[in-house]
């Protein structure tokens, strides 16, 4: 608790930074004065355009994806006392997914905010399958696990078959599978910002009862935290957030199993405080990379999926060893 002050500001002054990164890296390089007088819409047209309507927009993308991800996680790890908790592997994004393979297949055919909306709303039925499945008594963090994979499986299958059977470009296809930020608008932003920030606003509101119910079932009861209560709207929240993320970037994944345990390693596990470190670590995350994806093999590049698998897939495998079954 006491280093969370010093992780917070850390947190802004690296996220800050992957921002500058962000908005002056690429194929165009653009100085700081040069960012500035652009910012300020002053500067050269082409510097305007680079800033405002290619560069900022996908920043812009990966922080709301990364830190609804992260936050996702958090939720869910605490809610169902489960370290593999992740909205994409517990299959929350799996409806959004669906929803996203319908509209790229030419299937569902909506705008920015009726796609946001129903693809929030079919994700809030993952959720509402893992807490049925979460609020089942003597049921294992193992199981839980394996029920929810299955359920993302599930999902995945369907969302390939719309994909194969609409014929969707196979490049669009391994953009959205894979987890990519490139191309993406405001159009692609600021209908995710009310999803997000209502998901937010319930993390707030519960993340005191959660962590009363890390104490036990009959000591949160007792405490006036109802668990049932608690645990259902913190896997609601992680449906919003998890569907708002796949709407924004497809299916970037380990960014929710990753940043939580990275929180309580540096703040420690006040879900209150977790709940803020997952946030932004959630954003630095997936705001670096994607940056990584971007300008490591320029003029090409990979999706920024492929780039937190990396690192996330050595991690669950670690904490499924080490701690999901000792």
């Amino acid at each position: 608790m006491r280093h969370a002050p010093i992780v917070v500001g850390g947190s802004l002054i690296i996220l800050v930074v992957g921002v500058v990164l962000g908005l002056t890296m690429g194929l165009v390089k653009i100085d700081l004065p040069h960012l500035l007088s652009a910012l300020v819409s002053s500067g050269d047209t082409i510097d305007r355009t680079l800033v405002w309507d290619l560069r900022l927009p996908r920043v812009a993308a990966a922080i709301v994806a990364g830190a609804c991800l992260g936050l996702a996680g958090c939720l869910l790890q605490s809610a169902t006392k489960n370290p593999l908790g992740d909205p994409q592997l517990f299959g929350l994004g799996g409806g959004a997914c669906i929803i996203q393979a319908l509209a790229m297949g030419g299937i569902v055919r909506t705008g920015p905010w009726g796609l946001f909306s129903l693809s929030v709303g079919a994700s809030l039925i993952g959720a509402a399958v893992v807490a049925f499945f979460a609020s089942r008594q003597g049921l294992s963090p193992a199981r839980l696990a394996l029920m929810s994979v299955s359920l993302s499986a599930l999902t995945a299958a369907f969302t390939t078959g719309i994909l194969a059977g609409t014929r969707v470009f196979s490049s669009q296809s391994i953009t959205f599978v894979g987890g990519s930020l490139a191309n993406r608008t405001w159009n692609d932003v600021l209908p995710a910002l009310p999803f997000a920030g209502l998901g937010i606003f319930l993390s707030l509101v519960t993340a005191g009862n959660l962590n009363a119910l890390a104490l036990g079932e009959q000591v949160a009861a007792n405490l006036g935290a109802a668990p049932s209560r608690t645990r259902a709207v913190a896997i609601v929240a992680s449906g919003i957030l998890g569907g708002t993320a796949v709407a924004v970037a497809g299916l970037i994944g380990f960014i929710g199993l990753m940043v939580p345990h990275l929180a309580r390693l540096l703040v420690g596990h006040d879900v209150r405080i977790g709940v803020l470190a997952s946030i932004l670590l959630g954003a630095i995350v997936t705001l670096y990379a994607d940056q990584a994806a971007r300008l490591v093999f320029m003029p090409s590049e990979v999706p920024a999926g492929l780039v937190t698998a990396l690192v996330g897939a050595p991690v669950m495998m670690y904490v499924a060893r080490y701690t999901l079954w000792n």
